[in-house]
């Protein structure tokens, strides 16, 4: 069984060595069998998972006969331990353990406590601003006030005050979730506008009243969803300049929240990405280096703040190294991440991952090394899913054309240039230039001397100088360029 497949294997796999210790130290205070733990050792011993090897392994102990009853006791057993470990690493967690305490302090009729915990968690949910935990203490705080008998006008009207700020707040947050839900699925599909209706779409959005302007509410969470949409959708309509603004004015306003920013660091992870993204697409250099350094020098404490950190590495390091034509950097960059990282398919996220390995492909692309580009030109192509973007699969077909091209793979050329104008149109991403390029290789012949296809080629070149032609699709490769070095 494939360990992508097994969570027990991968719940195991994710620990640290103290969490390994402290689940091992605990362990030996339960009293009974320990058969679990012997299970636990030969599963964190595995590089995949292989259950015939542990079956075989056990198969004189007891617990072998309900095999899927011991697997589901460890992993229980590994969880309640990562709770007792993690119990203060989080405010949120921190709340929530309040919350069950305040809970069965009150069916223990133990109030003054109970109301004690209820002040504390109350507290540090403000500060958070955890409007949903704010909304259960005040449930809480009325249910012990009537238990007690002690509800009247001035506490009623305390607690409905609570109520109405906490579902204001949190309805906020909820309304600029949904845009960014919406404007997220448009940007899965293609991060390139293709037709007119797409960018009335993305237009659409931007008038939204809560786009427009930012909400009533002035939570962290709303005002940071404000920021997010404004440079994400100003930079899909190409308004560069808007775009920056509003994703500097982001990284700005949560260094005011340190505390929140510790809490939940994808959030100010994800604003520094956006300027990184941004400062590689307006070619200012001098900001991306700050902004990457920052990216370089934070600390650390989760798995997934390690996945968060190395996506944004392989995107903008390798994507940077390419756009200043470094290209033996690139190459060099990425043999080290996955000879550092040999489990980085699991911790980036599958369009990232899909990146990598098109920015390699362009790379050694780009330094004439044709037989390896097309290595991670099949790499992209074999790794094609549904869910990932139309415009990289696009750039890829167009690279992998050229590239066979380069290595006279002159049979292949029609049927790839087919395919791939059956695609863009498919894809609604065929624009006329990018037809007149492409159509370019299903005329060449491979009989052709140097002289002959230097010709064919300035006349292509002459030809396609003459179009009035929107850019093309594919930012990554430019076509006059090309064109102009076979033509001399």
């Amino acid at each position: 069984m494939d360990a992508k497949n097994n969570v027990l294997f991968d719940l195991i796999k994710s620990l640290t060595k103290t969490e390994k210790r402290f689940i091992k130290l605990n362990a030996q205070f339960h009293q009974g069998d320990k058969a679990y733990l012997k299970l636990f050792d030969a599963i964190e011993k595995q590089k995949k998972y292989d259950e015939k090897e542990i079956l075989e392994q056990f198969k004189t102990e007891k617990f072998i006969i309900q095999f899927s009853v011991a697997k589901n006791y460890l992993q229980n057993f590994i969880l309640k331990q990562l709770r007792n470990y993690h119990t203060e690493s989080k405010a949120n967690i921190i709340c929530k353990n309040l919350l069950i305490d305040i809970e069965i302090l009150y069916w223990k009729n133990q109030f003054k406590l109970a109301e004690k915990l209820v002040k504390k968690a109350e507290k540090i949910a403000r500060e958070y601003q955890f409007f949903l935990t704010l909304e259960e203490l005040s449930n809480w705080e009325n249910r012990i006030d009537n238990a007690q008998l002690r509800l009247n006008v001035k506490h009623s009207k305390t607690i409905s005050n609570k109520h109405e700020n906490n579902i204001k707040n949190y309805q906020a947050i909820l309304e600029y979730k949904a845009l960014i839900n919406e404007t997220q699925l448009l940007i899965k599909e293609s991060e390139v506008i293709r037709d007119k209706n797409e960018l009335d779409t993305y237009k659409k959005l931007l008038n939204h009243p809560l786009i427009k302007e930012k909400s009533n509410s002035n939570s962290y969470e709303a005002t940071y969803s404000y920021y997010v949409l404004n440079s994400v959708l100003h930079r899909l309509i190409k308004d560069q300049k808007k775009s920056g603004e509003y994703r500097a004015k982001l990284v700005d306003y949560l260094e005011q929240f340190p505390h929140i920013n510790k809490e939940n660091s994808i959030h100010y992870l994800s604003s520094v990405h956006n300027l990184l993204m941004h400062s590689l697409v307006v070619k200012d250099y001098k900001s991306f280096a700050n902004y990457l350094d920052k990216v370089k020098n934070f600390k650390i404490s989760s798995a997934r703040e390690q996945s968060a950190v190395l996506d944004m590495l392989c995107l903008f390091e390798l994507g940077y190294y390419n756009e200043t034509k470094q290209y033996d950097k690139a190459i060099e960059f990425v043999n080290e991440i996955f000879e550092t990282h040999s489990n980085i398919k699991s911790i980036l996220n599958s369009e990232h991952y899909y990146l990598v390995h098109y920015h390699t492909a362009l790379a050694y692309f780009n330094i004439g090394d044709y037989k390896n580009a097309l290595v991670w030109i099949n790499k992209v192509i074999n790794l094609t899913s549904k869910n990932l973007r139309v415009d990289i699969k696009a750039a890829t077909y167009v690279l992998n054309i050229i590239t066979h091209y380069e290595l006279s793979n002159f049979i292949l050329l029609p049927y790839l240039v087919k395919t791939t104008l059956d695609f863009l149109k498919n894809s609604k991403m065929l624009r006329p230039i990018d037809k007149f390029f492409i159509s370019i290789f299903s005329n060449i012949s491979a009989t052709s001397n140097q002289q002959q296809k230097a010709l064919f080629f300035n006349k292509k070149l002459c030809s396609i100088k003459k179009l009035k032609l929107e850019e093309s699709i594919i930012s990554d490769i430019d076509y006059m360029d090309w064109l102009a070095r076979k033509a001399t």
